[in-house]
């Protein structure tokens, strides 16, 4: 992404290192519930960029996506 400046920025801004840093992927080990807790939270940090962003059909579709892995953490494995 350019920048005003000409510079390019190919990283979301509070991103450190590259893209294939192990400290923010999820463990491969994890339950099916551990799982949807992990993407429950990365949709809450997205609904609220959406919502920030003005972008409300996004935001919805997230939230839609929150209900469905909160909905998941709670079922039998």
């Amino acid at each position: 992404m350019a920048n005003g400046d000409g510079t390019r920025r190919d990283k979301a801004p509070g991103s450190k290192g590259s893209s294939e840093d192990s400290s923010s992927k999820p463990p491969s080990d994890m339950t099916r519930r551990e799982a949807a807790d992990y993407i429950a939270g990365m949709l809450d940090g997205l609904h609220a960029i959406a919502n920030a962003a003005n972008l409300p059909f996004i935001a919805y579709l997230l939230a839609m996506a929150i209900e469905e892995a909160q909905a998941e953490k709670s079922r039998d494995e």
